[in-house]
């Protein structure tokens, strides 16, 4: 079963490759997590976990939740 992805925070300031760039290393999250077998342990460490990843100056907070099978963008700022 595949997971999407969900902007928790508004991106309307950002420019539109910024925005785009976000969009597509969110969808690679939620494809790339789509592999992990429901066995593995990762899951129970994702159960209360916030994860980042740095784009194009902009660091993306997000989490994962295995209910609703969504990454979901919690928390956007510049990098300095």
């Amino acid at each position: 079963m595949t997971y999407s992805f969900h902007l928790g925070v508004n991106l309307e300031g950002l420019p539109e490759d910024v925005r785009l760039e976000i969009g597509r290393t969110m969808q690679q999250i939620a494809d790339a997590v789509t592999t992990i077998p429901p066995s593995s342990a990762f899951w129970s460490s994702m159960k209360d976990s916030l994860l980042q990843i740095d784009v194009r100056g902009y660091r993306v907070v997000y989490r994962i939740d295995t209910g609703r099978r969504v990454i979901i963008v919690v928390e956007l700022s510049r990098l300095r």
